[in-house]
């Protein structure tokens, strides 16, 4: 049997019908009470009767009226306006279409984008809806009909919804940014600049440090040290995302920083909202990607969100970096501890690290924090 969902719709100045039930609420927009159509002590409005040829006192009233949409059944009750003198009905202009209010019954309980939504994320990122379809997978057509009010299935729900993250939609960008047009992917990738800098590698050269000091944790910035523990980690930690690689990854320098007074593979860290972040991240992923280090797949989690796993890539075993015996019982203390942890867990446990809390926004955090690291390896 279908399942009954109902849905109590009315523009502003439309009393609702009293009454029990299960009710989806959507408040209508509207319309300005102080024009010469309102009376403000009763509601009732004064307008033209097609039936009557003259005006006529119109009183509010509404009509239920049943959609069925996926097997459920969704009950609208509809605004209109009745005619005092020959009961003429006449919808309420403010109501809209039945058919997308019944469709936004139906997002707002099954947790779907509404098409207002999905054109939001689409042009958030300078995306025509042919460019939009094509990083997606997607028809152009399908897209269109999304954004004109079809109704889109939970899957590509999930999809779309994910482009409003911008470290996903510069991967995806990465990923399959070659099915755009030069112009469309520079002026995207404009988009994305303008809510998280995108380093290109020389500036990522030049914002690593060269020298051996304190501020580099005591080792110049290293490419392939770097490669080689992101590799390790993929291959060693179950279920690495974005997140976490990079907690990972920052408790992993600072703790062999700690213990051996030099980090494991120079990098700089950032005070980020997520918690520490490597500086240019955004530029070595492209690296380790375009190098075949590392493969970065879409997946499915036990909670039913997408996201995005990395996995050592073809190339893995062939980054050339060794390290020492002392470097790798940092390496397995950190998975065995850390590995473990979902990316909320581990990001929230960065947050209570003083390299973070006593960091400003946006700065590189001292090395000279790690003293006060929450991690030590036992003697």
């Amino acid at each position: 049997m279908p399942h009954l969902v109902q849905s109590a719709i009315q523009p502003a100045g439309i009393p609702a019908a009293s009454g029990s039930g299960s009710r989806v609420s959507t408040q209508g927009s509207g319309a300005p009470r102080d024009g010469p159509i309102w009376r403000r002590n009763d509601m009732k409005r004064t307008m033209h009767c097609p039936s009557c040829e003259d005006g006529c006192e119109f009183r509010p009233d509404r009509r239920t009226e049943e959609r069925e949409i996926r097997g459920e059944t969704i009950v609208l009750e509809i605004p209109l306006w009745v005619c005092a003198e020959c009961g003429e009905t006449i919808a309420d202009e403010h109501f809209g279409d039945p058919t997308e209010k019944a469709f936004d019954a139906y997002r707002e309980k099954h947790g779907l984008l509404k098409s207002s939504e999905i054109q939001e994320i689409r042009t958030k990122w300078n995306l025509s809806q042919a460019a939009f379809a094509a990083l997606l997978g997607m028809s152009q057509a399908t897209i269109n009909r999304y954004e004109q009010g079809a109704l889109q299935q939970k899957k590509e729900d999930e999809l779309i919804r994910a482009c409003a993250n911008p470290a996903h939609m510069s991967s995806l960008l990465q990923r399959r940014g070659a099915t755009l047009s030069d112009r469309q992917r520079a002026s995207t990738m404009a988009a994305l600049e303008g809510v998280r800098p995108v380093l290109s590698w020389s500036a990522l050269v030049d914002a690593m440090p060269s020298e051996v000091s304190r501020r580099s944790g005591f080792r110049a910035f290293d490419y392939n040290r770097y490669a080689a523990v992101v590799t390790w980690l993929c291959s060693n930690v179950a279920l690495v995302t974005q997140t976490k690689l990079y907690k990972l990854l920052f408790y992993t320098d600072y703790l062999c920083f700690k213990t051996h007074t030099r980090s494991l593979t120079g990098a700089l860290y950032r005070h980020m909202p997520y918690g520490p972040v490597p500086v240019g991240f955004g530029t070595l992923r492209a690296q380790l990607e375009e190098d075949d280090y590392i493969s970065v797949d879409e997946a499915m989690f036990q909670n039913g969100n997408f996201g995005e796993v990395f996995r050592p890539g073809p190339k893995a075993t062939e980054v050339e970096a060794a390290f020492e015996a002392t470097e790798l019982r940092v390496l397995r203390y950190v998975r065995d501890t850390l590995g473990g942890l979902t990316p909320t867990d581990i990001s929230d446990r960065s947050h209570q690290e003083a390299a973070w809390k006593d960091t400003p926004p946006k700065e590189v955090i001292s090395y000279e924090k790690a003293a006060e690291l929450s991690l030590s390896i036992p003697d």
